[in-house]
């Protein structure tokens, strides 16, 4: 079973989309070259103005979209057994972030405690590059879900590797390069099919994640950021690419510098913490209750 899910670990599809935003990104950048030499500042500065205005019109749109609470909060029970039912859709496509140590552990855990076999569903795990012990656990969650629910309700699943936004210890002033990195690979995983849907099959509805999820640190808010971008300029439909955030089980009083990020951008389509208290002083914030944490057996 372990060999089984490893070969559907290493199996994703062609690249074809992020082919063409690269070629696009490549000439964006060319025009813009010429256009500095050969347009006045006045032009500049109106083509400025006007690309951030739109960049700025489309962001409040988007965020107009979101689920937004009735008061600024909003508490969701956990024993809440009220499951959306999507067993009767066509697709049905998750991107998990893992952020490595705990917020692997954290990622995990939530996905064994809310996990519902579907035949329809597949699953992405995205992980930092050298990052083996993740893989490995996501190995192990894998094998125990298509142990408990054999094809087709285990649904299908791969993984993809990006570079690591920033490395412990790693200098701030080098912070933007490898960001840089992070986020041109992230395009690939936010757009490439996966090999086991095929397109021939199912069209376009695996084509890109319903939602991603993640609970940091920075490498999940720059792909969120690329997934932002995407839906910004068109390049995805509006009904894709939904995020959620979920704050740390381990922050119960205050935010994480990657939760402050998610919460100022306002990017992240539903905001979550999982204590109570966090939830009163942080507006904007959904309360799911402890949906990371390994609690105690009663007794």
């Amino acid at each position: 079973m372990e060999r089984f899910v490893r070969e559907m670990v290493e199996d994703f599809g062609p690249d074809r989309f992020a082919v063409f935003v690269y070629l696009g990104l490549i000439g964006i950048m060319i025009t813009s070259v010429i256009g500095f030499f050969i347009l006045s500042w006045s032009w500049i500065t109106a083509i400025i103005g006007v690309f951030i205005g739109f960049v700025a019109w489309r962001h409040v749109s988007i965020k107009r979209e979101h689920p937004r609470p009735q008061t600024g909060r909003r508490w969701i029970s956990r024993r809440d057994p009220s499951t959306p039912d999507t067993s009767g859709l066509p697709a049905v496509y998750f991107l998990y972030i893992l952020g490595s140590g705990g917020h692997t552990s954290e990622m995990l855990e939530t996905i064994k405690r809310k996990f519902v076999p579907q035949a329809n569903a597949h699953r992405r795990y995205l992980v930092t590059t050298g990052d083996q012990d993740s893989l490995d656990r996501v190995v192990k969650l894998e094998s125990l879900i298509h142990r408990c629910f054999p094809d087709p309700r285990a649904g299908t699943l791969d993984t993809f590797q990006v570079p690591r936004a920033r490395k412990v210890h790693q200098p701030f002033w080098t912070a933007p390069l490898s960001c840089l990195a992070t986020a041109i690979h992230a395009i690939n995983a936010l757009t490439r099919e996966p090999n086991a849907r095929p397109y021939t099959r199912h069209g376009a509805q695996f084509k890109y994640p319903h939602v991603v999820i993640t609970n940091g640190p920075a490498t999940g808010f720059i792909v969120c950021l690329v997934a932002h971008a995407l839906k910004l300029f068109y390049l995805v439909p509006p009904t894709r690419l939904k995020m959620v955030y979920v704050e740390s089980w381990a922050r119960s009083r205050s935010l994480s510098l990657t939760g402050r990020l998610f919460l100022w951008s306002g990017i992240a389509d539903m905001f979550c913490v999982q204590h109570e208290a966090l939830a009163r002083g942080t507006r904007g914030a959904v309360y799911v209750g402890q949906v990371a944490a390994r609690l105690a057996p009663p007794g």
